[in-house]
């Protein structure tokens, strides 16, 4: 009973706040009406995103998932927390184990990779329409001075900060409906409900960066979005149309998966330049996008100013003939791999391949075609037999371009570009992001 009295308690103060009516937006706003996943780790920010939903729309339209990363003694007991609070309060709740060896160096990054994974594998299961996380804007404020201090420009993507949703495997839109929320007002509103949250030792770890900046800023309280910051957003909508528009108009791809860009006198770079660099992404399959040198090496190539008919840059090769570039994927750096039966595989950063035999393992190679396709061959002992990305059904596999890094993350900022590369290579389109809050950014580009 003490309980439910301090939940209704919570939402009556609820109702006047900041908090309550960015969430109230975010419902409204939603275009998929089915549940909700809810990323709860135990901390004041997701158990505050957890109730504060329960409250606006009823248990029954949300799921808590816990990832147990299995890197601390105390972390099961902590899923068995948020469990338990779940239970109360008529939620449904899954915990998600990371299993197998951890490694010694990067973890954050692993464990973060891994997160999303097993978000992911979740929401699709349970069919999720998104997975919610507790970023605040305590988080943002962080982020942007981190960046800021390695020195990005004023009109770096990178100011643009955490998106509010991006993509992830390109079948999982993780929602950020409370970056524009201070962690106090989320914390004040757990302790008028009753409900205490956990503190996560490795947030007071200086030997990560984000905990050091942290350190640094306290007593900064954290403000809205800045100029700098919005513009950087409104310029990432900008930039992503005015690619995307060059992509559907000037570019074709030929069987082989060479693309022609034509360029066109009317066409403005800094679209041109934008469009081959996320090509690039898609047609070189490189691991990491282009460093400094290299996007210098583009814009004097793109402009003309060069001199060169010929580059290599991200392991694609451009060739200029008169109007028009030709890109390829370079043949250096090309690797061979065997999937096992039932298994799948990314090869050379530009196919996802399933091997659907249950008993031959599939060997992937390049081909010697101009574009570098997969070659695709199985070896049944007393022969051996090929085949090309056109028969997948003979072959007995499936293998699906890959958009870049855009596969893998998708910030909603760049939706309209990735969506235009997918038109180009004939893939399936990436599911529209269930939640639109981008209009004030959106009705500034011009």
């Amino acid at each position: 009973m003490g309980q439910q009295s301090a939940l209704a308690s919570a939402r009556h103060d609820l109702m006047n706040t900041h908090f309550y009516n960015l969430l109230a937006d975010f419902c409204d706003g939603l275009a998929d009406r089915r549940p909700l996943g809810v990323a709860v780790s135990g901390g004041s920010d997701s158990l505050g995103m957890l109730y504060g939903l329960v409250q606006m729309i009823g248990p029954g339209r949300v799921v808590a998932l816990t990832v147990d990363h299995g890197l601390r003694a105390a972390s099961a007991d902590e899923a068995r927390y948020v469990k338990s609070l779940c239970r109360r309060i008529g939620v449904r709740h899954q915990t998600l184990d990371w299993e197998g060896d951890k490694p010694q160096t990067g973890v954050q990054a692993a464990a973060r990779t891994a997160r999303y994974h097993l978000l992911g594998q979740a929401a699709q299961q349970l069919g999720l329409a998104a997975v919610l996380t507790g970023h605040t804007r305590d988080d943002q404020h962080e982020t942007l001075a981190m960046r800021r201090a390695r020195g990005l420009t004023d009109v770096a993507p990178g100011l643009a900060g955490i998106p509010h949703a991006s993509l992830f495997d390109g079948r999982m839109w993780v929602l950020r409906p409370l970056l524009q929320v201070q962690r106090t007002e989320i914390r004040s509103f757990l302790t008028t409900a009753g409900v205490t949250w956990i503190d996560d030792p490795s947030n007071c770890d200086l030997r990560y960066e984000r905990v050091r900046v942290r350190t640094e800023i306290q007593g900064n309280p954290a403000q809205p979005l800045d100029l700098d910051a919005q513009r950087a957003i409104t310029e990432r909508w900008r930039l992503a149309r005015a690619a995307a528009e060059q992509i559907d108009t000037h570019c074709r791809i030929d069987a082989d998966r060479t693309v022609r860009i034509r360029m066109h006198a009317d066409s403005a770079d800094d679209a041109v330049t934008a469009a081959i660099t996320a090509l690039i992404d898609v047609f070189g399959g490189a691991s990491r996008p282009l460093d400094r040198r290299g996007k210098t090496t583009l814009e004097a190539f793109v402009c003309g100013d060069s001199g060169q008919s010929a580059i290599t840059v991200g392991r694609a090769v451009l060739r200029r003939n008169g109007a028009e570039l030709a890109m390829r994927r370079e043949r250096r750096g090309l690797e061979n791999c065997v999937i096992p039966a039932g298994a799948n595989a990314d090869w050379d950063g530009r196919f996802r391949v399933r091997n659907l035999d249950r008993v031959s393992p599939l060997m992937v190679s390049a081909g010697l075609s101009q574009g570098v396709l997969p070659l695709f061959g199985r070896d049944y002992g007393q022969g051996s037999k090929t085949w090309g990305l056109q028969e997948q059904v003979i072959g007995g596999f499936c293998a699906d371009a890959l958009i870049g890094r855009y596969s893998r993350i998708l910030p909603v900022y760049e939706v309209p570009l990735a969506q235009a590369i997918a038109r180009l290579l004939g893939a399936r389109q990436f599911p529209e992001c269930p939640w639109d809050n981008s209009g004030d950014f959106k009705t500034n580009v011009r």
